[in-house]
């Protein structure tokens, strides 16, 4: 089966156009990328020329040495690539009539341990079926519900606060403890708790994230402290790249206990006081026809949460 278009910019474009159009973009150079596609240098350059004119925007500047994309180029280039990954997951899905169980489960999260309980469901898949696949993405919430609802993931785990009101999902049993990751031998490495009268005084990174604050200060200091009171340096989305400005004594980070970068001697990890623990939710959209692999996938994952509540009631 070939899906032959799609609507995008309220225009109907063929799925060739958009591979011909992320070929030029690849190669920066229209004749590196005809050769790619197998065809002659004049057709690909008039398939580029009909596609600007349809969309009435100029896609590439155009030089004696590259090709190079504009402002509007770029904004198709993230499009084209999310359609024609969605036009592959569909046909891989209709023409999947076989007996034995194949797909790829593509998961997105953020940075939490908790995480497990994606990655120990697809385990479990995955020894039973050996041709079901996955595609891990990691990523602020952000990108997770963006990434989500435009189906791109078929799977998303969020931290808490997360409306989950327009999705289906699944209260995980674990939480995270919230802290701050610091230097090791930073002024606030020797406290055993933070408090709101210490996080005060701290140079600090918080969370990028927008569509709802990642920590609520305001709630957790009693009042007496906000996020605008604080001594911001800046914000991130994962704390990978954060823990090197860390490490280099800048900064502190708000952090959830028990991450990989925290076993660094150079970082230690002080909780909150008030504790302040964060639950996480497993969602998925709603009214959307599950592949038989996403089925055995979330049959899998409630099994995982249904077995952790019994050893841990």
């Amino acid at each position: 089966m070939v899906i032959h278009y799609v609507i995008c910019e309220e225009e109907a474009m063929e799925i060739r156009t958009l591979e011909y159009f992320l070929a030029v973009a690849r190669e920066e150079n229209m004749t590196e990328a005809a050769n790619t596609l197998h065809i002659t240098q004049p057709t690909l350059s008039r398939q580029i020329a009909d596609l600007e004119q349809e969309l009435g925007k100029q896609l590439f500047i155009r030089t004696n040495r590259n090709t190079k994309l504009t402002e509007d180029g770029i904004h198709l280039r993230q499009r084209a690539e999310e359609i024609l990954s969605l036009v592959r997951q569909t046909e891989a899905e209709i023409s999947d009539d076989q007996t034995d169980l194949t797909g790829c489960i593509r998961l997105g999260a953020g940075e939490t341990r908790i995480a497990h309980f994606l990655t120990d469901a697809f385990t479990d898949l995955h020894l039973q079926h050996p041709q079901v696949t996955c595609n891990l993405f990691t990523g602020n919430a952000d990108i997770v519900e963006e990434k989500l609802s435009h189906g791109l993931i078929d799977f998303g785990l969020f931290i808490d606060p997360f409306d989950a009101s327009g999705f289906e999902s699944i209260a995980l049993p674990e939480r995270d403890q919230v802290g701050i990751i610091t230097k090791s031998d930073s002024p606030w490495s020797h406290y055993k708790t933070i408090t709101p009268e210490i996080i005060a005084d701290m140079p600090l990174l918080v969370s990028s994230r927008r569509t709802t604050h990642a920590f609520d200060f305001d709630s957790w200091s009693g009042g007496t402290l906000k996020q605008e009171d604080l001594n911001i340096v800046g914000s991130f989305d994962l704390i990978g790249n954060a823990s090197l400005l860390i490490k280099g004594g800048l900064t502190n980070a708000m952090a959830m206990s028990g991450l990989y970068q925290q076993q660094d001697n150079d970082i230690t990890y002080v909780p909150l006081e008030p504790a302040r623990y964060l639950s996480c939710v497993v969602a998925w959209k709603k009214y959307q026809l599950l592949s038989r692999a996403s089925e055995a996938f979330l049959n899998c994952l409630k099994k995982q949460v249904d077995e952790y509540k019994k050893a841990n009631p």
